[in-house]
């Protein structure tokens, strides 16, 4: 349930060259937008997770005190996802975040004191001060797949909690990126779909967004997959019904036989002015398409580009997840959508073939 919420939290922890004290790394998930018993949970346990990484040969106990109050750690949501977490952490973030647990402080001064570490037992660790109770909701990082899976059932496509639905598979993750100011965080959201039909198995879209809270930024990331992706991908692989008017859908000839191009909407990134169709581009990349054997299963292209002052600063282009080495050819040599300031440009769609 909290899984996402960890992923911030050691964010907090790991950016910047200088260790941040505990203080400020509460401080910066509130600002965040963490609600605060969360992000007290997360300043405490994820220290302690991640120590106990650390501590093999080591006895330590399954108990906190909270207070005056006893608890068991494996009963707290959130130590157990901080828990889980510990366990894929790289070195790095292993190395940095143990460096505030208690219990690693105690054993490297028993060492230091001549102590055996296979004789060491830690008793349980004890807060000066009693956690807040865990509220209810999210605490201010929303799962994405929660949030997808809401807005799939909005537009009549109701999706389990497995988020299934048929031979259809989803998956939305999020990873999070240090922060680029102070005042702003960055979520990117994995949005991944598998299904018999696709050409490869788990098509993956990638959407960044950038605001003052998480909760902000992983809603910013959704609404640019709804724009460009989530449509033509209910109707290329679900129902095309449910997709309506919100995709474009155009016959296209390949050598490999007929399909059927739908088409998302345009989505212009970081210009304050309008930004020309991208549909000559879009063209050339479909003309040179015709030069790569398709099967006949259902294709996912994609290309986004942004540029800077004319500059092209991302060229990406991908066929069926991969990326397009030719696509990006005929995207730099194509013209910035605007001669002056940033701009992006990110266009996708499924190619579905015609019996």
């Amino acid at each position: 349930m909290f899984d996402e919420a960890v992923v911030v939290g050691v964010t907090a922890f790991c950016e910047g060259a200088a260790a941040p004290s505990g203080a400020e790394v509460k401080e910066k998930l509130v600002n965040g937008g963490l609600e605060p018993w969360l992000a007290s949970r997360l300043t405490y346990f994820l220290p302690l997770a991640f120590g106990r990484r650390v501590l093999g040969g080591v006895e330590v106990d399954e108990t906190f005190l909270d207070g005056e109050t006893r608890r068991r750690l494996d009963r707290d949501p959130v130590y157990r996802a901080a828990a889980e977490r510990a366990l894929i952490a790289d070195e790095a973030e292993i190395a940095r975040i143990a460096g505030y647990s208690s219990e690693v402080a105690a054993v490297s001064q028993a060492l230091q004191s001549g102590a055996e570490l296979a004789k060491l037992r830690l008793g349980p660790v004890a807060l000066d001060e009693p956690l807040p109770p865990v509220g209810t909701g999210s605490g201010g990082v929303p799962s994405p797949a929660s949030v997808f899976a809401h807005w799939m059932a909005a537009y009549g496509v109701t999706i389990g909690d497995d988020l299934r639905l048929g031979d259809a598979e989803f998956q939305a993750t999020l990873a999070a990126h240090p922060r680029p100011t102070p005042e702003l965080v960055v979520a990117q959201v994995n949005f991944a779909v598998n299904h018999p039909a696709l050409a490869r198995p788990w098509m993956v879209e990638s959407c960044v967004g950038v605001a003052p809270t998480w909760k902000e930024a992983i809603f910013q990331t959704l609404a640019m997959f709804e724009r460009a992706v989530a449509y033509p991908m209910i109707a290329a692989l679900l129902d095309r019904s449910a997709a309506g008017e919100n995709v474009h859908v155009e016959r296209y000839s390949h050598p490999a036989g007929e399909f059927e191009l739908l088409l998302g909407a345009q989505v212009d990134l970081f210009a304050t002015e309008p930004v020309p169709s991208a549909e000559p581009l879009f063209d050339r990349l479909l003309a040179q398409l015709k030069d790569v054997p398709l099967s006949r299963a259902v294709h996912a292209l994609r290309f986004f580009t942004a540029h800077q002052d004319g500059q092209m600063l991302t060229n990406e282009v991908f066929l069926d997840g991969e990326p397009w080495e030719t696509g990006m050819k005929v995207s730099a040599a194509a013209p910035a959508p605007l001669p002056t300031g940033p701009v992006g440009v990110r266009v996708f769609a499924f190619l579905v073939p015609v019996d």
